[in-house]
């Protein structure tokens, strides 16, 4: 991902600028996932670092973040097998290929581009 979209989506869904977390390791098998795919593995829960911020991807479309107390509110919905979220500070949606291994969760814009990884967990009410 280029570094402007990793920005963008750095103000999609996660904290602004300051985390591009690592999570994978070398002998992880990622997984392409279609619209399906996504639906089943993604949506319901939570998509985090574990730590500094949380995505929330609810079944209606709306998303929920919490990037260190600070709280916010946007949309996301499946379009051309890419996930694409909103934040309410942008004025279109970042959509991005999904990949997968176990819990691991890596998405990209475009083939060739900078990923970003994160996990996949079951929603924690608040």
């Amino acid at each position: 991902m280029s570094c402007r979209a990793s920005q963008i989506l750095a103000l999609t869904i996660l904290l602004p600028a300051t985390v591009c977390v690592r999570t994978a390791h070398a002998e992880e098998t990622f997984k392409l996932l279609g619209e399906k795919e996504i639906q089943a593995r993604v949506v319901g829960k939570d998509i985090t670092d574990s730590t500094h911020w949380v995505s929330y991807l609810r079944p209606d479309g709306v998303l929920l973040s919490d990037e260190m107390g600070r709280k916010w509110t946007g949309t996301w919905k499946i379009q051309n097998n890419k996930l694409c979220m909103s934040n309410p500070n942008l004025e279109s949606s970042d959509c991005n290929e999904v990949w997968m291994s176990g819990a691991s969760i890596r998405m990209r814009a475009n083939k060739g581009q900078e990923t970003f990884d994160a996990v996949v967990e079951k929603h924690k009410a608040n």
